[in-house]
């Protein structure tokens, strides 16, 4: 019985890699940009420790620090 030839795999045409570069590239600006929005969740929180203990340090008397 002879064997079917094998046939090599097809490439992805021009139009299924953009396609497939669109979306990594879309996946990729989404997690930097909820990446970012953590960090300016967490600097607004560190601001705004800072700014309640700058407060109650001169309800104190002591000297202003920013």
């Amino acid at each position: 019985m002879a064997q079917r030839p094998t046939t090599e795999p097809r490439q992805p045409s021009r139009l299924q890699r953009a396609i497939a570069f669109l979306i990594r590239a879309h996946r990729t600006l989404c997690e930097v940009t909820a990446a970012t929005d953590h960090a300016a969740k967490l600097l607004q929180k560190a601001q705004a420790a800072w700014r309640n203990w700058v407060q109650s340090t001169e309800r104190q008397g002591a000297p202003r620090w920013t």
